[in-house]
């Protein structure tokens, strides 16, 4: 169990101020226009994190998409608790502050340290902000299979494999290579402990045991055994319809949902290592290791990437 303060801390002028914006921005999210309804739902998304609030005791898995978020998260929920995998969703034991407010629904109260899933850009990590990070980094081009599957299985995405690839080198909206960058500079000086996706498939006692250190975690034996049993593959496919978005969490909402769920059963589909090796061309391989340069250039944490 962590030993950092469990006090959860909540700026109540920064609520009230929100919640003035968001009331604003609702009356207008109904004009024909994307840009008053995206409006409402970033101060619709502040809000919901300033009333969640923060405690130096919280553990953030940060993450781009695809990249071993709900593994880490399960690892994190057996570190921390007894590990007790009855729970309907994950969203139970582990929130997601985003996946909350575009459901415009409750967040779950869990004990401390609240284990918090988080695909945020860096910039929502002000200097100061309270909790330790856990960053997982994986090989983009295995990143780019996963979410290509991702977006066919889990959202409403109906492209050719090359198209996604397009989308994944160049788009501007959430890009693997933009958004870790600032992640891997850290200009605000966050707690981060960065991980590697290869090294828990290839050395994961070791990987785990790092974890818990930066996370003040004591760890024996037998919560590492179990660890290691409850978020191995076969366990986590075993419980994959409680891990994954589904239809019902929209009910109602179908039109206006990112999500819509086709294969439930492909949430937990391959995790392997070199996906991408094998499956993009060589002139895909070419242009990531292009935008790789661009990106990455003296950053060697993800240096094996390239």
């Amino acid at each position: 169990m962590s030993r950092a303060d469990t006090t959860i801390v909540k700026d109540i002028e920064k609520i009230r101020r929100l919640a003035l914006k968001h009331g604003l921005s609702r009356v207008l999210r109904n004009m024909p226009f994307k840009a008053m309804r995206d409006l409402e739902f970033e101060y619709r998304y502040l809000l919901y994190k300033a009333r969640f609030g923060q405690a130096d005791s919280d553990i953030y898995v940060s993450t781009y998409s695809k990249s071993g978020t709900t593994w880490a998260q399960i690892i994190l929920y057996q570190l921390t608790t007894a590990g007790d995998m009855g729970f309907d969703h994950l969203f139970d034991i582990s929130p997601w502050v985003w996946y909350a407010a575009i459901r415009e629904t409750t967040l779950a109260e869990t004990p401390a340290p609240r284990i918090l899933k988080s695909h945020d850009a860096y910039r929502r990590f002000e200097r100061g902000h309270r909790g330790r990070i856990i960053c997982v980094l994986r090989d983009g081009r295995d990143v780019c299979v996963s979410l290509y599957h991702h977006r066919r299985n889990f959202k409403r995405y109906t492209g050719t494999f090359e198209q996604h690839v397009d989308h994944f080198l160049y788009n501007t909206d959430y890009n693997w290579f933009d958004h870790l960058r600032p992640w891997l500079e850290n200009r605000n000086e966050l707690a981060i402990h960065y991980v590697h996706y290869e090294d828990l498939k290839a050395n994961f006692d070791t990987t785990v045991l790092r974890i818990a250190q930066f996370c003040g975690i004591e760890v024996d034996d037998a919560i590492l055994d179990r660890t290691r049993k409850q978020s191995s593959f076969s366990s986590m496919k075993q419980h994959e319809l409680q891990l994954g978005p589904r239809n019902s969490h929209f009910a109602g909402r179908e039109k206006t949902s990112p999500y819509f769920v086709k294969n439930p059963d492909q949430f937990i589909r391959r995790g392997e290592v070199g996906d991408g090796l094998r499956n993009l061309t060589a002139a895909q391989l070419v242009a990531f290791r292009e935008r790789f340069d661009r990106s990455f250039a003296g950053i060697q944490q993800v240096a094996r990437y390239r």
